[in-house]
């Protein structure tokens, strides 16, 4: 079953085309020489009607309609969280190669159905975990990778917000998103860490999450501008504004997490810290240092990140280029379906350890590993 357009073009359609495709994929996709725009499935016409006019795209209200008339080669899964596995799997089951924006499902069991198909059908599953892309984090997994930390005994991520909760009910309601901003944001800090570290395997996990901002429209990203969207926050906020998670690996590693939309802190943060027992490396958004000794004494250097193209460009032309060159895998350092398999097994136990008030197990199926190379 050749996975390879018989002419070269590979053909791509978008399930839901809000503003992770309008605003980045689409622009970046119709840039590439052997890719051609060919369809939108979305719930709303009036709401992409200038996105279809102005990439000429057909339209759809079923996106099992437009898999069946347009036959994709590729599909770009862009809809509310809990829809990104069944669109996802009915899209490698006829026939064609996914990119899923993350998370690529909001648990383990859905998660596992989508590898599952891909391997099956012998497409490409690839999950939108585009701060792979960013120097700084393959910087990050050269320092590792060399030995340069030593042995990494634990690590803290911090993704936060001060003002920051999403003014849309797909973010806010749990049977569109699953949940709050671990979700959200959290999931690209823990895809980020879990690559460079070679994706050590999760065993337990400690969660906790706090609803103090969900009657605080002033805590919304878009205060005060006045909310007009049909899609916006219309019924009760049912998800967290905070959630944190203390994960352990099986080899002794461990990692904190905390991920906010919304509190009283200085500023916005993306920051995180790993300690070796050589050295460490700090995150500052897209900056890092490398801390060490020498002669007994603290160093601090700056690696050279240089010129950072769109990590989102570049995820992008991964996925075509994997699927022009005929791959069945995402390439590195694309995430693959394995790969986001385990974030979404860890960012599943947060919060299924927040509601039993317990440290809970994470229970990985091995053939996983094994088709990893472990």
């Amino acid at each position: 079953m050749s996975s390879v357009p018989q002419t070269g073009v590979v053909k791509v359609g978008f399930v839901g085309c809000g503003g992770i495709v309008q605003g980045a994929h689409a622009p970046n996709l119709v840039q590439l020489p052997n890719v051609k725009l060919v369809a939108c499935a979305d719930v709303d016409r009036a709401r992409v009607s200038e996105f279809l006019e102005k990439y000429k795209l057909n339209f759809y209200s079923d996106y099992r309609e437009m898999l069946s008339k347009e036959n994709p080669d590729a599909v770009i899964v862009a809809t509310p969280n809990a829809l990104h596995a069944p669109v996802a799997i009915d899209a490698l089951e006829n026939g064609a190669h996914v990119l899923t924006e993350k998370p690529m499902a909001i648990s383990l069991e859905d998660a596992v159905k989508m590898v599952e198909t891909a391997r099956r059908r012998q497409r490409i599953l690839m999950v939108g975990h585009q701060m792979r892309f960013l120097r700084s984090t393959q910087i990050g997994r050269k320092f590792v990778t060399n030995g340069r930390l030593g042995r990494i005994y634990h690590i803290r991520v911090l993704i936060l917000r001060r003002r920051g909760i999403p003014s849309t009910v797909t973010f806010l309601q749990r049977k569109y998103s699953g949940g709050g901003p671990m979700w959200d944001i959290g999931v690209h800090t823990i895809d980020a860490t879990m690559f460079m570290v070679n994706f050590p395997r999760p065993v337990s996990v400690i969660g906790k999450v706090y609803s103090a901002f969900s009657d605080k429209t002033y805590m919304r990203m878009d205060y005060p501008v006045p909310i007009t969207s049909q899609f916006a926050y219309t019924a009760p906020m049912d998800v967290e504004d905070f959630a944190m998670g203390l994960v352990r690996f099986e080899d002794g590693l461990t990692m904190y997490i905390e991920a906010t939309w919304a509190a009283y802190i200085n500023d916005d943060k993306i920051e995180s810290a790993m300690m070796g027992t050589e050295g460490g490396l700090h995150f500052n958004g897209e900056s890092i240092s490398y801390i060490h000794s020498v002669d007994e004494e603290y160093v601090t250097s700056t690696p050279m990140i240089g010129q950072q193209q769109s990590a989102y460009a570049l995820e992008d032309k991964a996925f075509i280029d994997a699927i022009v060159k005929g791959g069945a895998k995402a390439p590195y350092p694309a995430c693959t379906g394995e790969q986001g398999l385990l974030t979404t097994a860890i960012i599943e136990a947060i919060y299924k350890s927040a509601e039993a008030g317990r440290e809970v197990s994470v229970n990985i199926p091995q053939w996983v590993y094994e088709s990893m190379g472990w």
